[in-house]
C-alpha cells in the first residue's frame, strides 16, 4: 500500500536524522575536548545534514501521518521551522569560520590529541554504515529516486569528513615532527568545512524561498479521484472536493454525504474505505482529509411523512 511505502520513506529519513545528530554530538564533544577545530567543523557539517533532511521532510509535509500534517496551520509551521533551521546552520557556519580564522592568526595553533583522530575514524565508519543501511532500506522499499538523491548529498558529507581528517593528521604530524607550519592544517580544514556548512545553509535558504507553493489541481486531473470516491459503497454524493499539489505530492480534502439513517460508526467506516482507496490507488496522494455529513435532500432518502404523498420509490444504498 502507498501508506506503507510512505511510512518506510519517513522511517529511513528519521533514522538518518537521528543517527547523524548522534554522530554530531559525539564528534562535537570530542572535538571541543581535544581542541580540534577540524573535528568541530565535521560535527557541525553532520548536524547541518540532519537539519537539511529535516527541512526537506517538513517541506514535503511528511507523508501525511506526522503531527504537522494534522495541524490546521501546518504549512505555516513548516515554513517557520525551515527558516529557523536555515538561520541556525548559517550562523553556526559563520561562527566556525570566525573561530578558524582566529586560530590561523594565532602564533602557533595547538594540534589535536590522538583520541580525536580515533573518534573521527570511528565516526566515519559509523556514518558509512548508516548510509548503507538507509540506501539499501530505501531501495528495498521502492524509493530508488530518494536513495540516489540521498547518495548525492552524502558525497559532500564524505568530503567534509576527509578534509577534517587530513587537517587533523597534518597538525598531529607537525607536532610530532616539530614542523610548526603543519599545525595550521587543522584550522585550515575547519575553515574549508565552514564554507561547506555555509553552502548547506544557503541551499536551505533557497529551498525555503523557492519552495513550490501548493496549487489547486485542475478539474480534469481531479476527475479520477472523484470517480474513485464515488465507487465506494455507501457514498451518496460528493458534497465538496478540493485537491492541491505541491511538487510531486497531492493532498485531498473531501466531504461526502451518506445515508442519514446509518450510524456515525458506519459512516466513519465508509469514509475510511474511501480514504484508504485513494491512498492505495494513487501513489502521489500523501494526505486525505475525509469528512462526512448526512444526505439532506428528499431524494433518494425520504422521511416517513413523505411516503404517502409521493409515488417515487426510495433508492436503497
Amino acid at each position: 500500500m502507498n501508506s506503507e511505502r510512505s511510512r518506510s520513506l519517513e522511517t529511513a529519513a528519521w533514522s538518518g536524522i537521528v543517527g547523524n545528530l548522534a554522530l554530531a554530538v559525539l564528534k562535537g564533544t570530542v572535538g571541543y575536548a581535544a581542541n580540534s577545530k577540524a573535528l568541530l567543523g565535521d560535527a557541525l557539517h553532520t548536524a547541518a545534514d540532519s537539519a537539511f533532511r529535516l527541512q526537506d521532510l517538513f517541506s514535503k509535509g511528511g507523508t501525511g501521518h506526522g503531527v504537522l500534517a494534522r495541524l490546521r496551520n501546518g504549512e505555516k509551521v513548516r515554513t517557520v521551522i525551515s527558516v529557523v533551521l536555515s538561520i541556525l546552520v548559517l550562523m553556526s557556519g559563520l561562527q566556525l569560520a570566525i573561530s578558524a580564522v582566529r586560530s590561523l592568526s594565532s602564533p602557533e595553533p595547538q594540534a589535536p590529541d590522538l583520541y580525536a583522530l580515533i573518534t573521527a575514524f570511528v565516526a566515519l565508519v559509523l556514518r558509512e554504515a548508516l548510509f548503507q543501511f538507509q540506501y539499501r532500506y530505501s531501495i528495498k522499499h521502492g524509493h530508488k529516486a530518494e536513495a540516489d538523491l540521498y547518495a548525492n548529498h552524502e558525497r559532500y558529507s564524505l568530503y567534509a569528513s576527509l578534509i577534517a581528517l587530513i587537517g587533523m593528521i597534518g597538525a598531529m604530524t607537525g607536532k610530532a615532527m616539530e614542523w610548526p607550519a603543519l599545525l595550521y592544517l587543522d584550522p585550515t580544514a575547519a575553515l574549508l568545512v565552514a564554507c561547506m556548512v555555509l553552502r548547506k545553509g544557503y541551499l536551505m535558504v533557497m529551498n525555503t524561498a523557492y519552495q513550490a507553493p501548493a496549487r489547486p489541481l485542475r478539474e480534469e486531473d481531479s476527475r479520477g479521484f472523484m470517480e474513485t470516491i464515488q465507487r465506494v459503497y455507501g457514498i451518496v454524493t460528493i458534497e465538496h472536493f478540493h485537491a492541491q499539489e505541491a511538487g510531486h505530492f497531492i493532498t485531498v480534502d473531501v466531504t461526502i454525504s451518506v445515508n442519514p439513517r446509518i450510524t456515525v460508526q458506519e459512516a466513519q467506516q465508509i469514509a475510511d474505505r474511501a480514504k484508504n482507496l485513494l491512498l492505495t490507488r494513487f501513489p502521489q496522494v500523501t494526505h486525505v482529509q475525509m469528512q462526512f455529513i448526512p444526505y439532506q435532500a428528499g431524494y433518494p432518502y425520504k422521511s416517513n411523512h413523505e411516503l404517502p404523498d409521493n409515488d417515487v420509490s426510495s433508492l436503497l444504498q
